[in-house]
């Protein structure tokens, strides 16, 4: 008897009946049988380095340096220009709305909410993700496939802490450095837009910065970029630990990594703010 003729109530791996919980997932379709997987494994995999970076915090340090620095090298780059180019194209349009209204100076009020909390973190996640995810779940799923990952655990290596846990460390931290430095990029696109192309005076510019920004915004921005970054190197190492189907499989892990990556950005970007803004409805106060 073949898989498909199995009797519906049997694991066709086992033989066994299936529990309650099994019905539901075999009659569930197959979409949705993927993502309960890949979030079940995402999960298992983020405890594991949890548990071992807590239980064991030395050895893994200087290739966390490493994986920093190589991820500054390849990604400053795409961060710098994703978002000095949003930034200088959206401070454009909106000195001109807010000149029509007579409030040129109140752009420096207004780029602090823009550039902290929807520019740097979500143009920097789309950087991160493009550049950095996809060539970890690249280089991860080459290694399975290639069977060096199983060669790893004959030799007695932990795979796992040693090729993922520097990579997801760097990705996190290096999010939240980028963020910091695309904001601060964005505001001063907005500073030239307002200030040479526009008539406003340098320090009726800085001085809407300096009274805008508050504690619960960069508590905000620095808690988002965080989450995208970890979400970013969790869902890029277990789609590469789990790529099957030679060349072709790495591919398509490497395709699933970065749309669901972009689609966290999105996520996580609106539920950050959301909560922010419900803890603190004195941000929602034009100053």
């Amino acid at each position: 008897m073949s898989i498909d003729d199995a009797p519906r109530d049997l694991d066709t791996g086992t033989g066994r009946p299936l529990t309650t919980r099994g019905r539901m997932m075999h009659a569930s379709p197959q979409f949705f049988q993927r993502m309960v997987g890949d979030i079940g494994e995402s999960g298992r995999l983020l405890g594991y380095l949890v548990k071992t970076a807590v239980t064991e915090p030395r050895g893994y340090w200087s290739s966390t340096r490493d994986e920093m620095y190589y991820m500054l090298r390849f990604c400053w780059l795409p961060v710098m220009l994703a978002v000095g180019g949003f930034s200088f194209l959206i401070a454009n349009y909106a000195y001109d709305l807010v000149s029509l209204l007579g409030a040129g100076n109140r752009l420096g009020t207004y780029f602090v909410f823009a550039s902290l909390r929807e520019i740097s973190p979500f143009a920097t996640g789309m950087a991160v993700a493009g550049v950095m995810g996809t060539a970890m779940t690249a280089d991860l799923g080459a290694r399975r496939i290639r069977e060096e990952l199983d060669a790893f655990t004959v030799l007695g290596i932990d795979a796992v802490r040693t090729l993922v846990l520097p990579r997801v460390i760097a990705i996190t931290v290096m999010m939240v450095g980028f963020n910091v430095v695309g904001s601060l990029l964005g505001m001063g696109m907005a500073m030239i837009s307002a200030t040479m192309l526009g008539t406003t005076s340098p320090g009726a510019y800085i001085g809407n910065i300096l009274g805008a920004i508050t504690v619960p915004e960069l508590i905000g921005t620095t808690v988002k970029c965080t989450m995208i970054g970890l979400f970013i190197g969790i869902v890029s190492a277990q789609k590469g630990l789990t790529a099957k189907g030679g060349a072709e499989g790495v591919g398509r892990a490497v395709n699933e990594a970065v749309v669901l990556s972009f689609a966290a950005v999105w996520v996580i970007n609106f539920v950050v703010n959301a909560t922010m803004l419900g803890l603190n409805p004195e941000m929602l106060i034009n100053r």
